[in-house]
């Protein structure tokens, strides 16, 4: 049995060092920035962002007035290197400033690292990994509750974003918008969803605006 639990030790080691490396990006050609030659890139650090991370981003692109982000953030060049920024440890200038090909290569990988399965059921949300807070460990999150919701949730949710610094405009992009309806529809608190790992929050914000609540 001690064998056993080696070997899928040894495997999931190994799926982790594989999943990595997928995230140090080759340049290809150097990218030199002030006064310092860069050949790679390592997001690695993807893995200890968290939703709150996205919706920081969010916010600032809106205060930038990047207009593209105001609507499919995660989509937008702007939002892939303000998250690459926050990955890499690196000022944004250095993603600002790099060469298109670079930056492509960057948002790609960016893009599929948030692009998980959407793995909900029955408006159930699976998460990717088991998920620890206040001591009690989750691996699912059942949101059910949106379809309870009234116009009045909606005005409170509008005015929280707003306190936020958000400029209330088309509220089912905003990811803290989904936030706060998961946390009135669960009863869990809003730092339950802003602290979950970062790849879980388009599946969060695609799960409280699906259709079938409206139905």
């Amino acid at each position: 049995m001690s064998e056993e639990k080696n070997m899928m030790a040894e495997a999931n080691e190994e799926t982790a060092q594989t999943t990595q490396s997928e995230r140090v990006i080759d340049l290809g050609k150097p990218y030199k920035f002030e006064g310092t030659e860069y050949t790679s890139i390592d997001l690695s650090g993807l893995d200890k962002l968290t939703v709150k991370d996205a919706i920081d981003a969010q916010r600032q692109l809106f205060n930038e007035r990047e207009v593209a982000a105001a609507m499919l953030c995660e989509t937008t060049t702007a939002f892939a290197r303000a998250i690459a920024a926050k990955a890499a440890e690196l000022p944004i200038e250095f993603f600002k400033l790099m060469p298109r090909g670079a930056s492509r290569k960057v948002a790609g990988v960016v893009r599929n690292y948030m692009n998980v399965d959407a793995a909900t059921e029955n408006h159930v949300m699976q998460l990717e990994e088991p998920y620890h807070f206040k001591g009690q460990t989750y691996t699912e999150v059942d949101l059910n509750g949106i379809a309870d919701l009234n116009s009045m949730n909606e005005s409170e949710a509008e005015n929280r974003l707003a306190r936020a610094g958000f400029m209330v405009t088309e509220t089912s992009f905003n990811y803290l918008f989904a936030c706060i309806l998961a946390s009135m529809a669960t009863g869990l608190p809003e730092e339950f969803f802003t602290g979950l790992p970062l790849r879980e929050v388009l599946k969060l914000k695609n799960a409280v605006n699906d259709s079938g609540f409206f139905e």
